[in-house]
Order: structure tokens, then C-alpha cells, then sequence
């Protein structure tokens, strides 16, 4: 049996969109308490063109036992945030309830990846009735606001056109300075617990890691690489596979070239298009010494799998420091180089697919709590909001069938339905 999405399909809304402060203005309506007088106020730059072609935002009035909402920005207000669309839109994300520590860690990580600095001493100065309101009301909206569906309107907003030409020319691209050092180390320590016991040198990898803890799960929700995996495999795409690996000295865990259509029988000729593309975390570095990935930029252009006996020449090394991803077109050919280095080295794999391949990994029966704690895209990425396997006695689940088509799922190109 499949885990049911907790909010309804029908209440999810757009970032700001008419739908989204309507329902901001039904929660508020719906408050009762006494607050000291005081007012928020946002306001984003660049949002998507079906959102709006000027500046969009809201401002927050707490007055004594009643909440208002004026659907513009003032200047006036006691806190005032001036901020991008795209990355508002994931700072907006971020469920507090029962989920401090990792909302407190996806909050710094946002920040740094956007460039803003952090507001503490402004925080400090809301009142605590205010605050506890204003988390109540970002819970809500974070648990019904679906990404920004225009692609190519978030790879302009995050700079990523050059790593969106990379995957044209070359099948791969290397995104740096994707997470903070302590994020690294985080992860590092947690992949060790999932492989304490194991064997080194063997090739065991830790997998399922969406059922093994919150950290995996804000990985899973990058910005950049969630905007790339819809650019590549379509909105709505699904987790194929999540795993890590930790490479000891004398390790190869991929000799040779391989593509990552494998697993899946993907028939030759392979489609034109990307249908699975795997993002590698390089949570310690990637540098020669190390056994970086190596591959053959272009050769998803062959649309085939790698002729036996076909060796490493020509390939290039995929080096790069901590912090760094690398992200491929899964039909590129790749494979990996041994570590000479002592020590180890610690990586994390997140796969995509179109929401029409069978993934490795099976999350319909995600627990309740993590889908509670995260916004509607862990929802989309863990198949649940689609209607595959979901027909029953009465026929096919054509709410799910319908928001799909609505959503875009699976394409990549013109914005879906409900954006137009």
C-alpha cells in the first residue's frame, strides 16, 4: 500500500501565486490569539513571468487579537525582506514543526548557496507570539508549495545556463561550492555509521538513505540539482536511487566504462533524450589521487551501451574538491579510478529518472513523519503523486492522472497547464 500525500493534490499552490496568499488569507482568518502590534513584509524580485512581470510580496499585520494580510510589500514594515523569487521560494520551503535542527541546518545551507546573509539580529527582535505564528503560517504554506515549474527561468536565477550547455556538449557538468563544509562533514559522519561493520575495501553501498535519517532528505531537496534532474529527466521526476560509498586505498568500485541504463534494460537505441541522471557529492575530495570518476564526454550521443573490452582512453578525470557535484546524462559512459591515496574517501550518489521508468529503490510506503516535515517535492520524488499503481476496483486514480498532466510530469520544455 502507498503512503497518501498529506496534503490533498488540490491544495497545493505556487510561490506566491493569487492561490498562494489566498490561502495564506484563509489560515490567518482562521487564528485566534493576541498579538503585540507588528508587520512583516516581503518582497521578491524576478518571479517566473506566468507569476507576475513586476515585483510580487505580502505584508503581515499583527494587531492585538487579529492577523491581516495586504498583498504588497511595504517598507514600513518592523521586518522587512527583500528577497530573489526562486530562492524566497525555498527559504519558504522549510517545515520547522517537530524539525528544528534540520530546518535550522536547511535554512544556513539555503543561505549560503543564495548569497544572503543571515537576519538573526532582526529575529531577535519579533516578539515570541509573533514568531510562534509566523512558524505556524510557514509550516502550512511549506507543506502545499510545489517548485517554480518555469526550468528555464530557475537556471537562469540560480547562473546554471553553463552547466545546462555542459550537459548539451558533454553529457556531464561539475557544480562548485554546492554545500558548506560542515554539511560535509555531517554527511561523512552519518555514511560512516551506515557502513560501520562492512567489510573496507568490499563494494557495499549504503542505500535506501531516505529511510535513514532527515540529513539525506535535505540533500535530496538541493536546489540546483532538483532544477538540472527537471532539465534533464522532466518535472515530476522520480528517486531512482540514493546510496554512498566509501572508498578505501587500492578501491576500484567501477573499473572500466559503463552507463547507467544499465540496471534499468534500457533498450538500444536509447532515447534522444536523458531518461536517468545520477548527481555524486563529493563529500571529500575528488582529486587524482583520490580515484576520481573518469568519463567520455559525448558518448551519450552513441545512444548504447559500452561495447565489451572498451578500455578508459580518452577519457577525462572528473576532479574536484569537497563541496563539489558532479551530475551526468546516465547514458554517458563512465567508471572510476582506483585510490592510491591512504585514507578514504566518502561520497554520496542521488539518481533521478523520469517518472515513468521503475526506479531501484521503492518509497510509496515512506513513512507519514518525513513526508510531514518536507514540502510537496519529496512527495514527487518519492512516486506519490503520480498514477502508476495506484488503479484500483473503481478504476484509475485520475486525480493523480490529471494533476500529472496539469504538473507537466516528465517534460522539461513549455510550462505545464495549470502555469500558463
Amino acid at each position: 500500500m502507498f503512503t497518501q500525500p498529506l496534503v490533498p493534490l488540490g491544495e497545493r499552490v505556487e510561490f506566491l501565486s493569487d492561490a498562494y496568499l489566498n490561502t495564506v488569507e484563509t489560515f490567518v482568518g482562521g487564528l485566534q490569539g493576541s498579538w503585540p502590534n507588528f508587520s512583516v513584509s516581503l518582497r521578491c524580485a524576478n518571479p517566473p513571468a506566468h507569476i507576475s512581470s513586476e515585483v510580487v510580496g505580502y505584508t503581515l499585520d499583527f494587531r492585538g487579537s487579529g492577523v491581516t494580510l495586504t498583498r504588497s510589500a511595504t517598507n514600513e514594515a518592523n521586518l522587512s525582506q527583500d528577497l530573489d523569487y526562486n530562492a524566497a521560494l525555498w527559504l519558504h520551503s522549510i517545515v520547522k514543526n517537530d524539525n528544528e535542527a534540520s530546518a535550522a541546518r536547511r535554512e544556513r545551507e539555503y543561505r549560503r548557496l543564495f548569497g544572503i546573509q543571515s537576519k538573526k539580529s532582526d529575529q531577535n527582535d519579533i516578539p515570541k507570539p509573533v514568531q510562534q505564528t509566523l512558524d505556524a503560517i510557514g509550516d502550512h504554506m511549506a507543506r502545499r508549495t510545489v517548485d517554480n515549474p518555469d526550468i528555464a527561468h530557475k537556471i537562469a536565477s540560480f547562473g546554471l545556463q553553463q552547466c545546462a550547455d555542459d550537459f548539451e556538449e558533454t553529457g556531464y557538468t561539475v557544480f562548485h561550492d554546492a554545500f558548506s563544509d560542515d554539511f560535509a562533514d555531517a554527511m561523512r559522519e552519518e555514511a560512516a555509521r551506515n557502513h560501520a561493520g562492512r567489510p573496507e575495501g568490499g563494494s557495499f553501498r549504503a542505500t535506501m538513505l531516505l529511510k535513514r535519517g532527515s540529513l539525506w532528505e535535505e540533500a535530496l531537496l538541493h536546489p540546483w540539482i532538483l532544477t538540472a534532474a527537471e532539465y534533464l529527466v522532466g518535472r515530476g521526476c522520480l528517486l531512482y536511487q540514493t546510496d554512498t560509498i566509501v572508498k578505501t586505498t587500492g578501491q576500484e568500485t567501477h573499473p572500466g566504462l559503463h552507463s547507467d541504463y544499465a540496471a534499468s534494460r534500457i533498450t538500444e537505441p536509447f532515447p534522444e533524450f536523458c531518461i536517468l541522471t545520477v548527481a555524486v557529492w563529493a563529500i571529500d575530495d575528488f582529486l587524482s589521487e583520490h580515484g576520481p570518476t573518469v568519463i567520455k564526454p559525448g558518448s551519450f550521443r552513441e545512444r548504447r551501451q559500452v561495447p565489451a573490452g572498451t578500455t578508459q582512453e580518452g577519457t577525462t578525470r572528473i576532479e574536484m574538491p569537497q563541496g563539489s557535484i558532479a551530475m551526468w546524462n546516465g547514458a554517458t559512459w563512465h567508471g572510476s579510478t582506483p585510490r592510491t591515496a591512504a585514507g578514504k574517501r566518502t561520497s554520496l550518489h542521488n539518481t533521478y529518472c523520469r517518472n515513468y521508468i521503475r526506479p531501484l529503490e521503492q518509497y510509496q510506503d515512506i513513512d507519514p513523519a518525513i513526508l510531514s516535515r518536507n514540502p510537496p517535492m519529496l512527495s514527487s520524488l518519492c512516486a506519490l503523486d503520480d498514477a502508476f499503481g495506484k488503479s484500483g476496483y473503481e478504476g484509475a486514480d485520475f486525480e493523480r492522472m490529471g494533476y500529472a498532466a496539469r504538473s507537466g510530469f516528465a517534460q522539461s520544455g513549455p510550462l505545464p497547464q495549470w502555469s500558463r
